[in-house]
């Protein structure tokens, strides 16, 4: 078990990363979990309790093994990456407030991790989600809740998490604009035009006067949570037979896809989405070749593959 110096320094670097780092809640939440649990492997692989002094001493062998001990227990090399980047960032953390350390963890490089493209969403099955949320609810301004929050998400590539801390008086109609306060706490402004403005009017304008600044509510007057608009496009992908990668973040993915795919330039896309490089943004374009070189393959009657069939 962690003694209380270790579980006081990880509260308050958990409070470093909201505040000072201006992290997302959900990376706070992950980065703390993941140090607890180093905490707790060492407890039982050592047989002794941690005490701050041990993370200060770190060595390699320790995290190697805790790789290991992760992955026995399924783990992506993605999960077990980002715990490698909170010890990192904890080592950091003490260094910056005057609790000297030895570790040379903070040399370790991740474990690598097998690149995967997004599996964008095609824009009949947008439809066909979009269709399907009038199927689930009964009540008119749920229903234009979840069909606004689905289609603005795929309209201008919001993350789930943007969509769902969006407030009233974030949405300047007269300017035609979202103001959406992304990772970091950066602001950006996205377009409000054509269909998704009208969506997102339709929405306001049914919604029940009520106290809250937020723009997505449940039926309670409360900020909508992230469950369940996941638990939406769930029922929703169930009723199409859709596969499970259709997720409220393929709407993300499926619009820098298809912006990519109808010409939109990497950089434009990057400020859209919202990412701090454009390496980020780069993987679409990526997606978009792959389609291009998938319709070739099917449809030119100089493809490759469809010669050798018709031979």
């Amino acid at each position: 078990m962690a003694g209380t110096e270790v579980e006081n320094s990880i509260s308050e670097w958990a409070l470093h990363l909201g505040n000072a780092r201006a992290l997302s809640k959900n990376t706070v939440s992950s980065y703390s979990s993941d140090l607890r649990l180093l905490v707790r492997f060492l407890t039982i692989y050592k047989a002794e309790e941690i005490l701050l002094d041990h993370l200060k001493h770190l060595e390699k062998a320790d995290i190697r093994s805790w790789f290991l001990y992760r992955r026995e227990r399924g783990e992506s090399t993605k999960t077990i990456s980002r715990g490698l980047s909170a010890v990192k960032s904890f080592l950091r953390y003490l260094g910056e407030i005057g609790e000297t350390h030895t570790s040379d963890v903070l040399t370790m490089k991740p474990p690598k991790t097998k690149k995967t493209l997004p599996r964008p969403l095609t824009i009949d099955q947008i439809n066909e989600i979009l269709d399907a949320v009038g199927t689930l609810k009964h009540n008119e301004w749920i229903i234009k809740r979840d069909r606004a929050i689905l289609a603005l998400i795929y309209s201008v590539g919001l993350r789930i998490s943007e969509a769902l801390s969006l407030n009233r008086s974030d949405v300047l109609v007269s300017s035609g604009f979202i103001r959406v306060v992304g990772k970091g706490r950066k602001v950006r402004d996205v377009p409000l035009t054509g269909v998704i403005k009208d969506v997102i009017e339709g929405y306001i304008s049914s919604m029940e006067p009520q106290s809250s600044e937020a723009l997505f509510v449940n039926k309670d007057g409360g900020r909508l949570s992230a469950s369940s608009v996941q638990k939406l496009v769930k029922c929703a992908r169930k009723m199409l037979g859709l596969s499970e990668t259709a997720t409220p973040h393929a709407l993300r993915h499926s619009c820098a896809t298809h912006l990519m795919e109808h010409g939109g330039d990497l950089r434009s896309i990057q400020e859209l989405l919202g990412h701090a490089s454009i390496s980020s943004t780069q993987i679409y374009a990526d997606v978009a070749q792959r389609y291009v070189s998938d319709v070739y393959d099917k449809c030119h009657p100089f493809a490759t593959r469809r010669v050798r069939k018709e031979q």
